[in-house]
């Protein structure tokens, strides 16, 4: 029989043992960190909040810990993949041509604009009075083309122009990469370059912005537009778990745009869905980049 004593100590370790051990079975395991890669074409902090609602969306859908990342250089992500650092990376498609080899190849998805369409393209902007009229015209001329991260107002932009005979590095005036179609018309329309190259949907539906910004979009006119090329593709690298990558795949082509909780989702991020697509859908961007290469 057990005097006091004994029950206070017996009772005491007992209690102790139930601490120690409730951690144990009351804590989930916490999932180890992945990263996505987003490619900003605005500045880090619009960017963040435009894409963290959809992140938060996969966290909450597929109960990874996802993380977002905003690479503003091109260069350093190669790095980062190849450490293990980046886990997904949403990019335009001829960034993704270029570093084909660093993805899993077979479980691409491809984004769909805001209207639901599977390729967009860019337009080159001028001032109505600034006696500009065709692509020809911008000989000695000075240009904006959109990030280097862009491929329709990058790659598809020098497209256009090397097709109507102009070579950015010896027949412009001068030519600088710009970020957001905001900024690139601004400066447009403020003398500060000649033209710019701009999203082919801006000035349709960027009105209340450009009043912000005081600009007047009857003041400006397209005098050209690229070919076509895809929107964005989501890639994994291929040292992320084939497990994950077709849960976060499943959540993103669930994202159903007549919902309502998910257009709001998918219209802060100025994204119509996704679908899934494969390399050969990209033999067009691709084509771009070797005539480029070989300038």
């Amino acid at each position: 029989m057990m005097n006091n004593k004994t029950r206070i100590v017996v009772g005491t370790l007992f209690c102790l043992l139930t601490v120690l051990a409730m951690p144990i079975f009351a804590q989930e395991p916490v999932p180890s960190p992945l990263a996505i890669a987003i490619f900003p074409c605005t500045d880090v902090v619009s960017s963040f909040k435009k894409f963290y609602p959809l992140i938060t969306y996969l966290n909450q859908t597929t109960h990874l810990n996802i993380h977002l990342m905003l690479h503003q250089d091109p260069a350093n992500y190669e790095r980062a993949i190849k450490n293990g650092e980046l886990d997904f990376v949403l990019q335009d498609p001829h960034g993704y041509v270029r570093s084909a080899h660093l993805y899993n190849r077979h479980s691409l998805l491809r984004s769909l604009t805001m209207d639901g369409k599977t390729s967009q393209c860019g337009v080159v902007v001028v001032r109505k009075d600034g006696g500009i009229h065709s692509i020809q015209d911008l000989k000695q001329k000075t240009v904006m083309f959109g990030p280097t991260v862009s491929s329709a107002r990058w790659i598809a932009a020098r497209s256009l122009l090397k097709a109507n005979g102009i070579h950015i590095e010896s027949d412009l005036g001068g030519y600088s990469n710009g970020a957001c179609c905001e900024d690139i018309a601004f400066n447009v329309y403020m003398h500060a370059v000649d033209a710019g190259v701009v999203c082919d949907h801006f000035l349709a539906e960027h009105h209340l912005k450009q009043r912000e910004l005081g600009v007047d979009a009857d003041q400006l006119m397209m005098i050209g537009i690229t070919q076509q090329v895809p929107t964005k593709v989501l890639a994994a690298a291929k040292h992320v778990d084939p497990l994950v990558v077709a849960s976060v795949n499943q959540a993103l082509l669930h994202l159903d745009p007549n919902l309502p909780e998910h257009r709001q989702i998918l219209n802060q991020a100025e994204l119509g869905g996704f679908q899934e697509t494969d390399d050969m859908a990209l033999a067009d961007i691709k084509k771009m980049l070797d005539a480029i290469a070989e300038e």
